[in-house]
Order: C-alpha cells, then structure tokens, then sequence
C-alpha cells in the first residue's frame, strides 16, 4: 500500500469535514480550570466556612436559651440532639456529597437533562429520607431516651424538643440535600446565605 493510500485511509472523519464546534464553557467552570489555585480555593471556601461559623453560632446560642430555662431542659434537649445531627450530617456530608458530584459530573460532561433527573431524585430522596427519620425517630424516642437516663423532667423536656425537631426533619433534608445540588453546578455562595439566613432568623426569634 503506498503513503498516500495509508494517508487516506487514516484520516477521520473530523479530519475531513473540518474541527467540530467546541462546546462553550461557562465562566466559572473556566475559572475552575485556568484560575490561580490558592485564590479559587479561597473564593469556593470562604462561604462554607461562613456557614459553619453561623450555625456553630446559633447551637451556642441555643445552649445559652436552654441554660435559661433551666438544667432540666438543658439536659432534655442534649439527649435529642445528637439524633438531630445524625439527620443533618447524613443529608449534608453523607448523602450530599454524592449529590454535588453526581450533578457536577453530568454537567461537565454536557448532559443537562441528566442533571435535571439527578435534582428531581434529590428532592424525591429528601422527601424519603425525612420520612423515613421522622418515623424511626419519633416511635423510637421515648424507648431510646430512658435508655439513655431520661426521667422526669428531663424525659419530657426531650420529648418536646424532639417531637418538633423529629417532625420538620423534612425541613432539614430539603434545606441540606437541595443546597448540594446546587453546589454542583458551581454556586457555593446560595446555600451557605440561605443556611446563614436561617441562623440569623433563630437568633431573632430566641431574642424574641
């Protein structure tokens, strides 16, 4: 076979009818790409660590509210609250993650009506998920708190607490399990000022 016919064989198809159109990149996706690396770091964290700031405000603020009220309902409410951080650490960093990544992910590669599934499933999942921790929760607390020592006061003071907190478990799996969708299309400033806003709106309340 002679060079020429070699070379005609081996030219493909882009190579013949010219260079396909490149998808346009978006911005902040160029920013990602080509941007200096410290200053991306900083701008993509700043309103993370903003956020974690604000809600580590509102839980000290909260324990100085329930220190008012007394030690019983102090101890009340320590007994519901590591079940309130299970659900939101298992919207926000279990769950969550795989959310940001699964939509960043169909993003880059183009795919915008997957996206567009993955954020319906998230909200379907969140829907699930609070279902599913209010009904084990709120059935299981009373059995699980005097297990752990609740009596009296204390009991009833976590049971309050809990059946509020159990019951707008919805609230929180939507607020987190939304918020990492949107984190995977670039934006880490909205859910952070929503979750900021949040905080804020309980700082009021509990002056109030």
């Amino acid at each position: 076979m002679s060079n020429r016919g070699m070379t005609n064989t081996l030219t493909s198809p882009i190579a013949a009818t010219g260079r396909p159109d490149a998808r346009p990149v978006a911005g902040r996706t160029r920013l990602l790409l080509e941007g200096p690396v410290l200053p991306t770091l900083l701008r993509l964290s700043v309103p993370n660590v903003l956020n974690l700031l604000a809600i580590a405000g509102m839980i000290t603020f909260d324990g100085l509210f329930l220190g008012r009220l007394g030690p019983d309902a102090l101890a009340g409410v320590s007994l519901a609250f590591p079940f309130v951080m299970l659900i939101q650490h298992t919207a926000a960093s279990g769950m969550g993650g795989g959310v940001s990544s699964a939509i960043a992910r169909a993003l880059g590669a183009g795919r915008r009506d997957v996206a567009d599934a993955l954020t319906l499933h998230t909200f379907v999942l969140a829907l699930g998920l609070a279902a599913a921790f209010s009904t084990v929760l709120l059935l299981g607390a009373p059995f699980v708190f005097r297990w752990m020592g609740g009596h009296g006061e204390i009991l009833s003071s976590a049971l309050a607490y809990s059946n509020v907190a159990f019951s707008g478990a919805v609230s929180i799996c939507m607020l987190n399990l939304l918020g990492s969708a949107v984190r995977g299309t670039g934006n880490m400033g909205l859910p952070p000022a929503l979750s900021s806003a949040a905080s804020s709106r309980t700082f009021s309340y509990r002056h109030c």
